[in-house]
Protein backbone atom coordinates (compact mmCIF):
# COMPACT_ATOMS: atom_id res chain seq x y z
CA UNK A 1 0.00 0.00 0.00
CA UNK A 2 3.30 2.55 0.16
CA UNK A 3 2.78 2.61 -3.47
CA UNK A 4 -0.47 4.11 -3.01
CA UNK A 5 0.67 6.57 -0.25
CA UNK A 6 3.65 8.21 -2.12
CA UNK A 7 1.56 8.66 -4.96
CA UNK A 8 -0.99 10.51 -2.96
CA UNK A 9 2.01 12.31 -1.48
CA UNK A 10 3.57 12.87 -4.96
CA UNK A 11 2.10 14.72 -8.25
CA UNK A 12 1.31 12.05 -11.16
CA UNK A 13 0.12 11.98 -14.24
CA UNK A 14 -3.04 10.83 -15.18
CA UNK A 15 -1.68 7.42 -16.49
CA UNK A 16 0.50 7.04 -13.37
CA UNK A 17 -2.44 7.57 -11.12
CA UNK A 18 -4.29 5.73 -13.42
CA UNK A 19 -1.26 2.57 -13.03
CA UNK A 20 -1.36 2.83 -9.19
CA UNK A 21 -4.85 2.40 -8.88
CA UNK A 22 -5.36 -0.44 -11.18
CA UNK A 23 -2.13 -2.22 -8.94
CA UNK A 24 -3.96 -1.11 -5.70
CA UNK A 25 -7.25 -3.04 -7.14
CA UNK A 26 -5.50 -5.52 -8.66
CA UNK A 27 -4.09 -6.43 -5.08
CA UNK A 28 -6.56 -5.25 -2.49
CA UNK A 29 -10.03 -5.88 -4.69
CA UNK A 30 -12.72 -7.56 -2.24
CA UNK A 31 -12.62 -10.59 -4.25
CA UNK A 32 -9.11 -11.15 -2.65
CA UNK A 33 -10.19 -10.76 1.15
CA UNK A 34 -10.34 -14.18 2.95
CA UNK A 35 -13.94 -13.07 4.06
CA UNK A 36 -14.58 -13.56 0.94
CA UNK A 37 -13.51 -16.35 -0.49
CA UNK A 38 -15.24 -17.71 2.58
CA UNK A 39 -18.57 -16.45 1.55
CA UNK A 40 -18.32 -17.97 -1.78
CA UNK A 41 -16.94 -21.43 -0.73
CA UNK A 42 -20.26 -21.48 1.39
CA UNK A 43 -17.70 -21.62 4.57
CA UNK A 44 -19.72 -18.74 6.49
CA UNK A 45 -22.27 -18.89 9.25
CA UNK A 46 -26.12 -17.96 9.12
CA UNK A 47 -24.64 -15.26 11.39
CA UNK A 48 -21.53 -14.05 9.09
CA UNK A 49 -24.00 -13.89 6.43
CA UNK A 50 -26.64 -11.87 8.16
CA UNK A 51 -23.77 -9.43 9.41
CA UNK A 52 -22.88 -9.44 5.75
CA UNK A 53 -26.04 -8.61 3.66
CA UNK A 54 -26.74 -5.99 6.91
CA UNK A 55 -23.84 -4.14 5.82
CA UNK A 56 -23.88 -4.49 1.95
CA UNK A 57 -27.65 -3.15 2.70
CA UNK A 58 -26.67 -0.04 4.43
CA UNK A 59 -23.91 0.69 2.04
CA UNK A 60 -25.92 0.01 -0.61
CA UNK A 61 -28.89 2.34 0.59
CA UNK A 62 -26.16 5.78 0.88
CA UNK A 63 -25.38 5.36 -3.45
CA UNK A 64 -28.38 7.02 -4.71
CA UNK A 65 -27.96 9.88 -1.88
CA UNK A 66 -24.59 10.52 -2.90
CA UNK A 67 -25.19 10.48 -6.25
CA UNK A 68 -28.07 13.14 -5.91
CA UNK A 69 -24.95 15.03 -4.10
CA UNK A 70 -23.08 15.07 -7.17
CA UNK A 71 -25.56 15.66 -9.93
CA UNK A 72 -26.69 18.47 -7.53
CA UNK A 73 -23.09 19.93 -7.75
CA UNK A 74 -22.44 19.05 -11.50
CA UNK A 75 -22.62 21.49 -14.05
CA UNK A 76 -22.68 19.89 -17.40
CA UNK A 77 -26.21 18.43 -18.50
CA UNK A 78 -25.19 15.58 -20.52
CA UNK A 79 -23.35 14.59 -17.38
CA UNK A 80 -26.32 14.53 -15.45
CA UNK A 81 -28.64 12.88 -17.91
CA UNK A 82 -25.60 9.55 -17.39
CA UNK A 83 -25.41 9.91 -13.97
CA UNK A 84 -29.05 9.58 -13.01
CA UNK A 85 -29.24 6.11 -14.46
CA UNK A 86 -27.15 5.12 -11.26
CA UNK A 87 -29.68 6.38 -8.97
CA UNK A 88 -32.46 4.86 -10.56
CA UNK A 89 -30.65 1.48 -10.67
CA UNK A 90 -30.59 1.78 -7.07
CA UNK A 91 -33.82 3.14 -6.66
CA UNK A 92 -35.75 1.60 -8.99
CA UNK A 93 -37.62 3.42 -11.81
CA UNK A 94 -41.42 3.01 -12.90
CA UNK A 95 -43.01 -0.02 -10.70
CA UNK A 96 -39.27 -1.55 -10.96
CA UNK A 97 -37.73 -2.18 -7.98
CA UNK A 98 -34.08 -1.19 -7.94
CA UNK A 99 -31.30 -3.14 -6.30
CA UNK A 100 -31.56 -1.52 -2.65
CA UNK A 101 -34.91 -3.70 -2.98
CA UNK A 102 -33.41 -6.86 -3.40
CA UNK A 103 -30.42 -6.34 -0.74
CA UNK A 104 -33.77 -5.80 1.51
CA UNK A 105 -35.20 -9.09 0.09
CA UNK A 106 -31.79 -10.87 0.61
CA UNK A 107 -31.46 -9.72 4.34
CA UNK A 108 -35.11 -10.31 5.48
CA UNK A 109 -34.94 -14.02 3.34
CA UNK A 110 -31.75 -14.50 5.47
CA UNK A 111 -34.31 -14.03 8.44
CA UNK A 112 -33.33 -10.31 9.52
CA UNK A 113 -36.18 -8.33 10.32
CA UNK A 114 -36.73 -5.65 7.70
CA UNK A 115 -37.34 -2.63 9.95
CA UNK A 116 -34.32 -3.74 11.95
CA UNK A 117 -32.34 -3.37 8.47
CA UNK A 118 -33.56 0.07 7.21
Amino acid sequence: MSDFHDAARNRLSSSELEAVLRQVGAERYHNRHPFHHRMTSGALSRTEMQAWALNRYCYQAVIPRKDAMILAHAQDPSFRAAWRKRIEDHDGEDGWSGGIARWLHLATSLGLDADDVK
